[in-house]
């Protein structure tokens, strides 16, 4: 039986593909997240193609690396080239992706649609001419616009947004629903990611290990976790010897919080930096609680959804966070906890909790736990994807 196909333009990257390309620019969460949905769907009865741009911050080192197909898993991801130059490099990729759609176009003997993750300038030839040679086009809308990012980065941003809003008029799928506001044109569906599987049953004697994660700064609460530590550890409480945080991921707050492994101090904390798939998946085994502190009061707090809530929760850690976005829509006051206001001194008070109530949290994460597999599993998630993107 021959199956409908989704061409899924993004810029997911394995991480082969990024040493061969010298990109470390890239979002390991955004490339889970597109590999997850396309698994969905091929579960679903569909054949996804994921369309990635191959690409990350140039250097000027003017290196060309050719188009190449890589199987990450169980999904073929087709990388378009990349030239590692200023300025010409986006010009490239909007070009090299033109010959990768007709040919995907010209194999499908069924319907066809193509899915474009966020609004992004690189894509536009590509939406074009999907649009000429008769793809369905959606929009998979991840992050909100700034309303008043200045510069030219803001203005292409803007304009680029306002044309494939156009060019994808037959649906957007997005990542939290105060974006409705910002997708009016057509019809719409909201998508906060798929669930792993269930993880490991953990016991919650000994150290209780907390989990910070992903992009380290300021909007994402990494200066409120730094000053969490400093309050937890002016206490002196020597319960507190029992309690490590772990930190993984980049940003510009990293050095900061890896000074903050300082020995004989009570909270310890490890900072990982940036890991591989499988060292993060082992790491994440011996955690019990993740936390998510995008900031409601940042710019993007209410535009954006923090995928990291699924993961935490799928692999059965008790998630802390913050009241942003719709996740407060997602997990009750019993299946996650959640910080009230974004003071540091909240959260060193919420993490100390945690430390004497250990049967309580347990419950609780395993309460979320079984709501996010509820939500979000892959069927359900394949299941709606495919109604949507080919019912009509």
């Amino acid at each position: 039986m021959t199956r409908p196909r989704l061409v899924y333009l993004c810029n997911a990257i394995d991480e082969i593909t990024c040493r061969e390309r010298g990109i470390n620019s890239d979002s390991p969460a955004a490339t889970l997240k597109v590999l997850q949905i396309a698994s969905a769907l091929a579960d679903a009865g569909v054949q996804p193609i994921i369309l990635s741009l191959g690409r990350g911050r140039q250097y000027g080192g003017w290196r060309w690396h050719p188009a190449h197909v890589r199987r990450t898993g169980r999904q073929v991801v087709l990388y378009a080239p990349f030239l590692d130059a200023p300025l010409l490099t986006h010009v490239v990729t909007m070009i090299c992706l033109l010959p990768l759609v007709w040919r995907l176009k010209r194999k499908a003997s069924v319907g066809i649609a193509m899915l474009a993750y966020n609004w992004l300038p690189h894509y536009l030839l590509a939406l074009e001419l999907g649009r000429k040679l008769g793809y369905r086009l959606f929009l998979d809308l991840e992050d909100g616009h700034v309303p008043n990012m200045p510069g030219i980065r803001g203005r292409l941003a803007r304009a680029a947004g306002k044309r494939i809003n156009i060019l994808c008029k037959d649906g957007a799928i997005l990542a939290t629903s105060s974006l409705e506001t910002q997708y009016p044109e057509s019809r719409t569906m909201c998508c906060y990611g798929v669930a792993g599987l269930p993880g490991p049953v953990r016991p919650w004697g000994g150290k209780l290990r907390v989990l910070l994660g992903g992009t380290l700064q300021q909007d994402t609460g990494a200066g409120l976790f730094i000053d969490a530590v400093a309050e937890l550890r002016r206490r002196e409480d020597p319960a507190l010897a029992d309690l490590e945080f772990i930190v993984t991921g980049k940003g510009a707050m990293a050095q900061a919080i890896e000074a903050l492994e300082t020995a004989g101090v009570h909270p310890q904390v490890q900072f990982k930096g940036r890991l591989s798939r499988q060292a993060y998946l082992e790491m994440l085994d011996g955690v019990h609680v993740g936390l998510s502190l995008k900031l409601g009061s940042s710019e993007l707090g209410d535009t954006t959804f923090p995928s990291k809530v699924i993961e935490i929760a799928s692999a059965g850690l008790l998630l802390l966070t913050t009241r942003v976005s719709d996740v407060p829509r997602l997990f009750s006051e019993d299946e996650a906890v959640y910080l009230t206001s974004e003071t540091y001194l909240e959260l060193a008070d919420a993490i100390h909790w945690l430390l004497g109530n250990r049967e309580q949290a347990a419950a609780m994460a395993k309460r979320g736990a079984d709501r996010v597999q509820d939500v979000c599993a892959q069927s359900h998630v394949g299941r709606d994807f495919r109604n949507f993107l080919f019912s009509n």
